[in-house]
């Protein structure tokens, strides 16, 4: 039988049957459980799977089909090795979902999951959320900026409804992942969304406005009006695996504008006739946005 995997708890595959929708609960079958000791992501949600019942109601992963597109990020290995988590596979689209306020968001860590998306085969769409929280004009210039640069951008509310429907317009038909940091209201979008308590939420720590972890694992929804969402857990740091692809899909601008380089090996550092740098002395350029480069280019 064939089925998507809805969720993953430590050695437990949930695989929802494309053809009957049930869910049953499955394990790995000896080889594949063999090459999951030592890659950790051999099966994660999203993947399309064969699977066989068993005594029990219960079932065993024979295979796995190969992914479409895969969201990443560095993950710790041994003596220092950074390794690819992959977080969800088999996605068109990733709602970015950022906070203005409470947590308020961080421009680089929108440029990390913009590439982490783009390394992965997956169009990244920005979501600012809890946008009842401040007025419009003040992250106006952000969301000129993003859209100037080719990206889609939204702007919700589950308070006020605002921007609920043209986001619910994005996801029909489409496999979406929701991933954001920590305490940016991911699940309470979802839960309207879906005009039921379908995540779990919490407040956000009044201390250090930083989000608390509601939701514990990767679950995939169905969408009544056709589609899919992943949920993914927050991540208060989201480290870039990246082969040079993502990087360069994402500062499209600045790869333009190296072209204009004295040199074809620039490095955008030190050398004479950078047409980056000059960008960046000129006000063309964003400084903050060049040191992220640099920064995301060096890992």
């Amino acid at each position: 039988m064939r089925g998507i995997v809805v969720n993953v708890q430590k050695g437990l595959y949930r695989v929802r049957n494309a053809g009957t929708q049930e869910e049953v609960d499955c394990t790995l079958r000896g080889k594949l459980f063999k090459q999951s000791r030592t890659t950790k992501t051999l099966v994660v949600v999203g993947d399309y799977v064969e699977f066989q019942p068993v005594v029990g109601g219960r079932g065993v992963i024979t295979s796995v089909e190969k992914r479409k597109s895969k969201l990443v990020r560095k993950g710790a290995g041994p003596k220092g090795v950074h390794l690819e988590q992959i977080i969800a596979a088999n996605i068109d689209q990733a709602i970015l979902v950022f906070a203005v306020k409470d947590p308020e968001y961080n421009k680089n860590l929108i440029e990390r999951y913009i590439v982490s998306a783009k390394h992965g085969g997956i169009e990244p769409i920005i979501c600012f959320n809890k946008i009842d929280l401040i007025e419009k004009l003040e992250i106006l210039e952000d969301i000129e900026e993003y859209q100037a640069l080719g990206y889609k951008t939204l702007l919700t509310s589950t308070v006020t409804a605002e921007g609920i429907e043209e986001l619910k317009a994005l996801l029909k038909g489409k496999t979406s992942v929701f991933t954001g940091s920590s305490g940016v209201g991911k699940s309470s979008l979802i839960n309207v969304i879906f005009e039921e308590e379908k995540a779990k939420t919490s407040s956000v720590s009044t201390s250090h406005y930083k989000g608390r972890h509601t939701t514990t694992s990767s679950q995939v929804y169905e969408l009544p009006f056709g589609g899919k969402i992943i949920d993914v857990p927050g991540m208060r740091e989201f480290g870039v695996i990246d082969d040079g692809s993502g990087i360069a899909n994402a500062f499209q601008d600045i790869v333009e504008l190296s072209k204009k380089c004295r040199f074809r090996d620039c490095k955008h550092i030190d050398e004479p006739g950078c047409a980056v740098k000059e960008a960046v002395e000129s006000g063309i350029l964003e400084e903050r946005r060049y040191k992220n480069y640099i920064k995301l280019r060096g890992r």
